[in-house]
């Protein structure tokens, strides 16, 4: 599978997107830099999941279902993907921190303003290999093109631009970027869509082998949408946290399963010492500082993980749908 160009499958949907963009209701503009802006804020639910499946790299899948909390019909997405290393941890994964300053006169002085800051996902970031876990992610992308996906309401320029391709060593009018603010239907839609890759993130962080992992599968609710970016990150945060239900197939020898299933008892959002009450009141107790939270909040609700070599399973975890009430506003 490693010969497989993600950023090459991720630009068949772009292309699938700006052949039918009044269909999903996407926005396309070109950049006097050659590079090609999605804008897929007003996006349809096929747009969103499209988008979604772009974060992805192609090589995962996303499909719609329902959700019956406690009596509250909501939308759900079930996400899978049988490359759940290359789908999630180089692709999917929101960890590529593009910012851009400019020089502003103030006061008589020269000072740096950022004009522009998002987190990137997509699979531009295996062409750039600029985080960390690419050390261990061994996987290298030959595509000429790069696209990338940011979770933002302000739409990259020119500079922005020519950073993805000048990291990513593409020409600039071979970069793509997919936009959208985290409170719309895409924002909803394309959060609740990294459900295995956050459950896989969770158990890198603790130390689990990743590797061993061959096949995820993942369904959470949609987040009802927000009336601001705020509101709607603590919905799709806590759409994860509290219902979020993650199955993973292992690989592993028969006298280490008993190691690693135990190590998955950490994995659980139930097990951090900031879980009980909806992220934004959380968030709030922080003084809205990321770093005063405890980053074992940021997991599914659920794990279910089979160990094809023993055919044995183990669950972890549990629901929470008051939290999810109470987050969504629920009567």
């Amino acid at each position: 599978m490693h010969h497989v160009k993600i950023n090459d499958l991720a630009k068949k949907i772009i292309e699938k997107i700006i052949q039918n963009k009044e269909l999903y209701k996407a926005r396309i503009s070109k950049l006097e830099n050659g590079s090609t802006i999605l804008d897929m804020t007003n996006a349809t639910w096929i747009g969103g999941k499209l988008v979604g499946e772009i974060c992805m790299g192609g090589i995962g899948t996303i499909k719609f279902s329902s959700y019956n909390l406690d009596g509250h019909y909501l939308p759900s997405v079930n996400v899978y993907t049988s490359e759940p290393i290359l789908s999630c941890m180089a692709s999917q994964l929101a960890g590529w921190n593009i910012k851009l300053k400019k020089e502003v006169e103030k006061d008589g002085q020269l000072k740096k303003k950022i004009v522009f800051q998002s987190l990137g996902s997509g699979p531009a970031r295996a062409k750039s290999k600029v985080e960390k876990i690419f050390e261990e992610i061994d996987y290298t992308d030959d595509s000429d093109c790069a696209v990338i996906v940011f979770e933002t309401p302000k739409l990259p320029n020119e500079e922005v631009m020519n950073i993805v391709a000048e990291k990513c060593t593409v020409d600039s009018n071979n970069t793509y970027a997919v936009c959208a603010p985290t409170a719309c239907l895409t924002g909803s839609i394309q959060v609740a869509a990294r459900i295995v890759e956050t459950g896989i993130h969770k158990l890198h962080e603790i130390k689990f082998p990743i590797d061993i992992i061959s096949n995820g599968f993942g369904t959470t609710t949609i987040a009802p949408i927000a009336k601001d970016d705020l509101g709607a990150m603590g919905r799709t945060n806590d759409s994860i946290s509290a219902a979020g239900l993650t199955y993973y197939t292992i690989n592993l020898e028969k006298d280490k399963e008993e190691e690693i299933f135990e190590l998955l008892n950490k994995a659980p959002a139930n097990t951090s010492s900031s879980y009980g009450k909806p992220f934004l009141e959380t968030f709030k107790t922080a003084n809205y500082n990321f770093y005063d939270i405890d980053p074992g909040l940021f997991a599914p609700a659920i794990y279910t993980v089979t160990n094809t070599q023993t055919g044995k399973s183990k669950t972890v975890g549990a629901v929470n749908h008051e939290l999810l009430k109470q987050s969504y506003g629920l009567r």
